[in-house]
Order: structure tokens, then sequence, then C-alpha cells
């Protein structure tokens, strides 16, 4: 069964990255600038553990792992927002004009030109000439990604219904030693953490009031589980930590989320015209085995994305450079998790259909495409589709 969750952060959200910090290694905790989606999931099975009253045995983790947990986005004025993609760059003038908003396209190479991309990829370039980027919106409300997913950068704006990313919350600790009179060893430090109540309006004004300058926000995750954890999680309403420090959240199913997490109709509209060039936008980072590239791609760069019944031809890429991520085992072998190395968020893919149709994608909006079958568990690479 599928349960849509509402969460409200108490606290700030400790989500760090991988970093060293601790006695003898860091005394400066480093934030990643959104949860990655396994802190989610990890937070989430503990919490139905816990409420299920299991002793999270082998068994038990078993089927905890079983529960497909995708998210978390943010969700203002009732509407979800996405990370922003890669495929916008924004011309900032510098007569204090509004800014220029430009759409990344594949460039066709001509005779007697040429490029080391791999495959045979096209480069993604922009119209125009060469400028400095400026800052864009960290974060777009459902309905303007629909819009640039299916137009080109013509008449689009952004206004203050865009979000920037949430504001860090970093707080000194430190314990005297009586004795000396000064922090004793290894007791002073710096945490920061993820302001997960509010996220800040794109150019509001600093002297604006708080309401202007800030969108309150709650957090939106879909589940999917069945047997005893699905009857857990339909029923959730509950406080518990997410992520480190046992920061506390509210969690609780809400049916009226599922609406949110539909592809739009102007996106579905558009892929049931049967479009010939796709783009797939990460909405969370993706975990390939082969790097930046998915290892549902032979090596002709062809190939069908998990859960779709076409073949695509990748024809450019427009991403930012790897993450880390890694985490901590509680199950044995206890120990840290391994590293694995995730394409950003936001990152762009260009395809061409090769066979099938692209009406079906409709039915795969924020659904996974990383390779391993536990990592799509995870939430990792949860896909928007669009047209170039």
């Amino acid at each position: 069964m599928t349960t849509f969750l509402e969460l409200t952060c108490r606290d700030p959200i400790v989500s760090r990255d991988g970093r060293p910090f601790g006695v003898g290694q860091g005394n400066r905790m480093k934030s990643v600038g959104w949860l990655l989606p396994s802190v989610v999931a990890g937070s989430l099975r503990t919490m139905i553990g816990k409420a299920a009253g299991r002793d999270f045995s082998d068994a038990t983790a078993k089927d905890l792992l079983q529960m497909s947990v995708a998210g978390v986005f943010p969700v203002a004025d009732g509407r979800l927002y996405y990370p922003a993609p890669n495929d916008c760059v924004v011309e900032k003038p510098d007569d204090g004009a509004k800014p220029a908003i430009h759409q990344g396209k594949l460039e066709a190479i001509r005779d007697g030109e040429g490029c080391d991309l791999p495959g045979g990829l096209a480069p993604v370039t922009l119209k125009g000439e060469d400028f400095k980027p400026g800052p864009k919106p960290d974060w777009w409300r459902d309905d303007h990604y629909a819009k640039w997913l299916v137009t080109d950068e013509k008449d689009f704006a952004f206004d203050e219904t865009f979000l920037q990313a949430p504001c860090l919350d970093e707080r000194t600790h430190v314990s005297l030693d009586p004795a000396a009179g000064a922090a004793a060893e290894g007791e002073l430090f710096t945490t920061a953490a993820l302001a997960a109540t509010h996220l800040p309006r794109y150019g509001a004004k600093p002297d604006d009031l708080f309401s202007r300058r800030f969108a309150e926000i709650r957090l939106t995750a879909r589940v999917v589980a069945d047997g005893w954890c699905g009857e857990k999680v339909e029923p959730l309403n509950g406080v518990h930590p997410l992520g480190g420090e046992r920061r506390l959240v509210h969690w609780r199913s809400v049916a009226e989320m599922a609406s949110k997490w539909k592809c739009p109709p102007a996106v579905a509209d558009t892929l049931s015209k049967k479009p010939t060039r796709l783009r797939m936008v990460l909405a969370t980072p993706a975990i390939f085995c082969g790097g930046w590239k998915p290892g549902w791609l032979d090596a002709e760069l062809r190939g069908t994305p998990p859960g779709a019944s076409m073949t695509l031809q990748l024809k450019g890429v427009c991403i930012e450079r790897w993450r880390a991520v890694s985490g901590w085992s509680l199950a044995e072998p206890r120990g840290p998790k391994p590293v694995k190395r995730m394409v950003p968020a936001g990152g762009v893919y260009f395809f061409d259909v090769v066979a099938g149709d692209a009406s079906g994608l409709a039915e795969r909006w924020l659904e996974p495409v990383s390779d391993d079958e536990q990592d799509r568990r995870n939430g990792f690479g949860l896909a928007l589709w669009g047209v170039a």
C-alpha cells in the first residue's frame, strides 16, 4: 500500500556530510544542502520498527528494508517544490535589469567540429554571448517546473514564489575545564543544521517583514510498504528524530498529499503527443553503477529506464560534479557503510526515443531510476520527465 506523509520539523535538522567530525578528527560539522533520501528512509524505518515493538533482528531489518521511501520535498502554500534543474542558467545584467534566463540545449556537432565527450554525446550549450552566470532559485514550484519541462525559456520569469536553500543553524558548544578555565579537550565544537521550517523567498529584500522574506514549509514523503510495516505506516502520527543529534520531527500520514505527487496535466498532455526527444531531470540524487552513466544503458548508450516500457538513446548530459554518500550501519557488520558516488539532484539527461510510447512516462513521474534495487527503495534517483 502507498502512504503519503507530512513532516513538520520542530528543530533544525542535522544532515552532515562525510567530512571527519568528532574527538581527534574535526571540531566543525559541515551540513549538506538538503536531506539525503537515505537519511529519511533510515529514520522512518527505525520509527516503524519501534512502533511495532520489534527487536531489530535480521528478520525485522529485512522487512524494513523492503519499504520504499521517497522524498522529502518541501511543500509551501499547498504546492510541492522540486530542486532547480541544471539546464537553467541565469544571466544577471550589470545595469540592475531583470535577469535573463537561458535553457541549455543540445548542440549538434557540424563538419570539422568535435569534442571529447564519451559515446558520441553532444554538448549542452546556451545561445547568445558569453556571460558570468548569476544565482538562481534553489527550489521551484510544481507548476513552474511543469512549464519549464514542456516549453523553452521564453516568457519564463522568477518571482517570490521561487524559494532558496534552507538557512544553516550553526551552534557552538563548549564545556569548560574548571581547573584550567578554558575549554576541555575535545569539548569545543560547532554543529550545523538545516532550518527546515521556513525557506527564504527568491528576491526578498533584507528589510522586508519576516513573512515576506520566508515561506513556511512542511515536508512530504511517499512510502510503499506491505505487511506489518504498511499497517504501522498507514495510521502514522507521532514524533520521532530525523537525522543526527536526535532533532525532533512530527510525522503523520495525510491522504491529501497523494495528488501532489502525480504528474502535472501539462506534462502528461505533452508526453501523450509522442515527442521524439525527452529530458529526464533528477529530483533526488541518483546512484548509477557507471558513475554519471545509468547502468541500464548499454555500450551504445541505449536502454530502458527501470519500470518503463520504451527504449531511449542518450544524447547529452547536464550534471554537476559527483557527491559522496555514506552512513553508519547498525546492522551486522556494524560500522561505516561504503562510500558511493551520487549524481546530484537537478541533473538533466537528454534522450531520443528509439522505440515505444513516451506517454507511459507520466506514470513514472517521481519514480526512481537508480540501478540498484535497494537504492531505489531508499529514494535515490526520483525522476521528472519532460520534452527537449
